[in-house]
Parts: C-alpha cells; sequence; structure tokens
C-alpha cells in the first residue's frame, strides 16, 4: 500500500496537470482594437472570396463595446486602417448587424482597390456625426 503522502501528491499533480490542459485549451482573444472616441474599432475575424455568383471577395469583423451607444452607420460608410494622418480607407461597409442586447457589431466591408487585408487586422469606422461627414 502507498503511503498517504504519495497517494496525495499524485492527486496534487493530476489537478495540476487537468488545469493547465483546460486553460491551454480555452480561445484567446484578439487584443482589443484602441478606443479613439467617435470611432468603432474591430478586429477583422473571417475573409471570403466571393460569397455569391458574382459576388467579390469580403471581410468580416466584429466587436463588443458599444454599451448603450446607437452605432448610427450605413452601407457604404468607410472601413480605415491605421492612426491620426496615418489612417486609409481600406474597405467600404456591405452589411452590418447590430447585437443591441450584447453591445456587439459585426461588420462585412469589401475592400477597396486590392488592398490585403488580413485576418486580425484592426480596423476602425467613424461613429454618429463623425460618419456622415
Amino acid at each position: 500500500m502507498m503511503p498517504r503522502a504519495s497517494v496525495t501528491a499524485i492527486l496534487v499533480a493530476c489537478l495540476i496537470a487537468g488545469v493547465a490542459a483546460l486553460r491551454s485549451d480555452a480561445q484567446v482573444p484578439p487584443a482589443e482594437p484602441p478606443a479613439t472616441p467617435g470611432t468603432f474599432g474591430f478586429v477583422v475575424v473571417e475573409s471570403f472570396d466571393a460569397k455569391y455568383e458574382g459576388d467579390t471577395p469580403g471581410h468580416l469583423g466584429r466587436h463588443g463595446g458599444l454599451g448603450d451607444q446607437v452605432p448610427r452607420l450605413a452601407l457604404g460608410d468607410p472601413v480605415y486602417r491605421g492612426e491620426g494622418d496615418g489612417a486609409a480607407v481600406v474597405g467600404r461597409v456591405t452589411n452590418l448587424k447590430w447585437s443591441r442586447g450584447q453591445g456587439s457589431l459585426d461588420v462585412e466591408f469589401d475592400p477597396t482597390d486590392k488592398t490585403r487585408i488580413e485576418i486580425g487586422d484592426h480596423v476602425w469606422l467613424k461613429l454618429g456625426d463623425a460618419a456622415a461627414k
């Protein structure tokens, strides 16, 4: 028969290994886009090449954090990448899905020209009155 201390040590080791395995399987969320007043930053999470006949390639991004704020966005609004004077238009909105209860927004957009968009890119939109300008 094994000493009680050995059994306890084995059980503790198994518990630690189990917890470590669970933590390594957990999905790590993408880094949060920088928050700038009047903007909605999000991460590109999906890219596709023509969903329908005659369609063009596009991208999907999503992010929460809207809270009670009304996004006030429209189809055709520009999607930007970069900050300050270095910000460039990289696409145009083609589909918006607002989950008011969760305070999140899904944004589908088509790239401008041959702009390369990658999964994990941080992009952003102007919100509210800033979007109309």
